[in-house]
C-alpha cells in the first residue's frame, strides 16, 4: 500500500473512531390505570451516570420498586441512598429503568400541587416530583431532549405545558432545561377553556371541577390578568403559557390560591372561588400576581425579595396603569402593604428573604421586597430625570437572564447602575425601618391612616408619581 493511501485510511479509521458520541437523551413512558398510582419506564440515550434520583426533597418515599433492565432481559433491583438510586451498569450507550410511584399517598402526604395534589376528579403533580431524571441532569447547547408518553385508562386526559407531538396517543417534547424548571402535569377529569390569543402570549386555558361564573367570564378575566403582562413584557413574554384553574366549593372570591412554575414553557394553577360569578381586576391582585411571575428573570437560585417583591409591587401597579383601581386605590392597596411589613423593626429583609423557608415570613418578604422595589423605582425615575424606570431596568434583567441565568449579586449590581451608588445593598440590609413614608410624601403620597392615602400635587416630586401609572 502506498504512503499517502496508508495515511489517507489512517486518518478516515481514527475520524471513526472520534465520531461525536449519541447525543443525551431521555424518554418516559407514564402509565396510569387510575389517578392513584403511576407506573414509569425511563429509556436513557447517550446519558452517562452512576444514578437517577426525583428533584423534590421528601418526594422519594413513594417511589417503590425501582428496577433496572439488564441486557440479559431480567430486571435488577436498585438501592436507595437518599432520594436518589445507584445504577447496576453505567457504561453502555442505553439503558431502561422501571418503577412505581404512590400518587395517593403522596397526594394525602403533600396536599400540594409542587408535589402531588388532588384535585376531584384530577390530580396534578411537579414532573420533577414524580419523574426519576439522571444526576447530575445533562446539561449544554442544546438542552438534551426528553419524551414523555401517557399511557391513561379509558376517561383520563392529561395536560401539560410541553410542546405536544402529532398522534392520537398523548406524547410531549421538552428538554432538560424546562424539567429543571419544573412543570405541571395534570391527569383526569377537567375540560378545556380554549386558547387565549394576546399579541405577544397565547393561553392554554383548563378548568377543574364546576364554576357558578361561565366560561366566557372566566376567560375575560385570565385575558384581562394576562394582557398587563403581556403589555408589560412585550416581545419578553413567553409564547405560551399553560393555565389550570380550580374551582373551589365554599369561596366566592375570585383569585383564592395560585402557583407558578416559570422556565420557558410556564405553567400555573390558580384557585378561585367555585360560588363567584363576577370576577374583577378591581377585587382580584392574585390572578395578575401570579401570571406577572411568567416573566420574572431566570435565576440560577431563588431570590424570594425581588421575584416576589417585585411581583407584588407590580400586581397593585399593573392594575392602576390599566384603570381596574383608581389612582389613590392603588396607592393606597401600596401603602397598606408597606405599613404593615416594610415599615417594622427586626432583621433586614436580604435576612428574611434567605431564611423564608424555615420561617415563613412570606407577607413580610412579599411586601418588604414591594416597597424596596418601589423605592428603587423612585430613585431611578429622579436619577434619570424621568427618562428610566424599574420598568425598563426588569426588562433588561429578563433579557439578560434569558442568555445566562443570574445571581443575587448580578441583580444588585444592575439594579444599582441605574440608582445611587450602594441604595440597594444598604436598603437590603438595613434592619428594621426603611424611609417609605418620607419618599412617598416626597412625590405627593400623604398617609392619612394606615390604609388610605391622599394625593398631593404641590410635593416636590409629584410629576414623578404621576408618570408610574
Amino acid at each position: 500500500m502506498k504512503p499517502f493511501v496508508a495515511t489517507l485510511l489512517l486518518c478516515a479509521l481514527i475520524a471513526l473512531g472520534q465520531a461525536s458520541p449519541e447525543p443525551a437523551s431521555w424518554r418516559y413512558v407514564v402509565k396510569l390505570d387510575s389517578l392513584g398510582r403511576a407506573s414509569v419506564q425511563l429509556a436513557l440515550r447517550g446519558v452517562r451516570t452512576r444514578r437517577v434520583c426525583v428533584d423534590m426533597s421528601g418526594s422519594g418515599r413513594f417511589v417503590h420498586r425501582v428496577e433496572q433492565l439488564l441486557p440479559n432481559g431480567k430486571l435488577q433491583a436498585l438501592p436507595m441512598t437518599g432520594e436518589c438510586w445507584t445504577l447496576a451498569a453505567s457504561g453502555g450507550p442505553s439503558l431502561t429503568i422501571r418503577y412505581e410511584y404512590d400518587l395517593a399517598l403522596a397526594a394525602d402526604a403533600f396536599g400540594s400541587a409542587d408535589y402531588v395534589q388532588r384535585l376531584g376528579e384530577a390530580v396534578t403533580f411537579s414532573d420533577e416530583a414524580v419523574l426519576l431524571r439522571p444526576d447530575p441532569l445533562p446539561q449544554g447547547r442544546p438542552s438534551p431532549s426528553i419524551e414523555v408518553e401517557f399511557a391513561l385508562a379509558s376517561g383520563l386526559q392529561v395536560t401539560t405545558p410541553w410542546q405536544r407531538l402529532a398522534g392520537p396517543i398523548p406524547r410531549f417534547r421538552l428538554d432538560a432545561a424546562q424539567y429543571d424548571g419544573g412543570s405541571y402535569i395534570t391527569v383526569g377529569t377537567f375540560r378545556s377553556l380554549g386558547t387565549i390569543s394576546l399579541p405577544h402570549s397565547s393561553v392554554e386555558l383548563y378548568l377543574i371541577g364546576q364554576s357558578k361564573a361561565s366560561d366566557q367570564a372566566l376567560r375575560t378575566w385570565i385575558e384581562q390578568a394576562t394582557r398587563l403582562s403581556d403589555d408589560f413584557y412585550g416581545e419578553l413574554m413567553p409564547s405560551s403559557v399553560h393555565i389550570v384553574l380550580v374551582a373551589m366549593s365554599g369561596h366566592s372570591g375570585a383569585g383564592v390560591f395560585g402557583t407558578v412554575m416559570r422556565p420557558l414553557r410556564p405553567s400555573l394553577v390558580i384557585f378561585f372561588g367555585a360560588d363567584a360569578t363576577q370576577l374583577s381586576l378591581h377585587d382580584d391582585w392574585l390572578a395578575p400576581h401570579e401570571i406577572f411571575h411568567v416573566g420574572n428573570p431566570l435565576l440560577k437560585y431563588k431570590i424570594p425579595w425581588l421575584t416576589e417583591g417585585v411581583t407584588t409591587y407590580y400586581q397593585d401597579v399593573l392594575r392602576g396603569r390599566a384603570r381596574a383601581l383608581s389612582v389613590e386605590e392603588t396607592w393606597s392597596d401600596l401603602w397598606d402593604g408597606f405599613y404593615r411589613h416594610c415599615q417594622k423593626d427586626g432583621p433586614s429583609l436580604r435576612t428574611e428573604s434567605a431564611q423564608l423557608r424555615r420561617t415563613h415570613h412570606y407577607t413580610r418578604v412579599y411586601w418588604g421586597g414591594a416597597c424596596l422595589l418601589a423605592l428603587v423605582d423612585i430613585d431611578i425615575r429622579m436619577e434619570s430625570h424621568g427618562k428610566r424606570s424599574l420598568d425598563d431596568v426588569l426588562k433588561e434583567l429578563r433579557r439578560r437572564s434569558l442568555e445566562q441565568p443570574l445571581d443575587e449579586e448580578d441583580v444588585i449590581r444592575f439594579l444599582e447602575l441605574s440608582t445611587k451608588k450602594g441604595l440597594v445593598s444598604r436598603y437590603l440590609d438595613l434592619p428594621g425601618t426603611l424611609p417609605v413614608k418620607e419618599i412617598l410624601r416626597s412625590i405627593g403620597v400623604e398617609p392619612i391612616s394606615p390604609d388610605r392615602v391622599q394625593l398631593r400635587d404641590d410635593a416636590p416630586y409629584a410629576s414623578i408619581r404621576r408618570a408610574m401609572f
